[in-house]
């Protein structure tokens, strides 16, 4: 059973809570979403936007591209103390529209 845990102001999709899970387990002595939820209260997190930055402004003879979307990904970290580092890539990739 899945469910979604929250990291900070962060409340992770089922499919972004799995690849937590995932990670986190490999780490760490999680065995179920609430211990895994435990711990995280102890982590914030923050959404890492892609930047879209071509070859060709940042080497002479870049290869030709196309400029792509690029993914968003969520780091979590632990907001207390130096500890692991954890980087999932986002459910949502949809590009945010900003009113003018």
């Amino acid at each position: 059973m899945s469910q979604r845990i929250t990291v900070g102001y962060v409340e992770l999709t089922e499919e972004e809570s799995k690849r937590l899970f995932k990670q986190v387990e490999k780490d760490k002595e999680v065995t179920d979403y609430d211990a895994l939820q435990g711990l995280m209260n102890d982590f914030d997190s923050r959404v890492i936007e892609p930047v879209n930055q071509p070859l060709a402004g940042v080497v002479d003879e870049a290869p030709r591209e196309e400029i792509g979307e690029g993914d968003r990904y969520i780091e979590i970290f632990n907001k207390l103390e130096e500890d692991s580092r954890y980087r999932i890539r986002s459910s949502d990739q949809s590009k945010k529209e900003v009113a003018e």
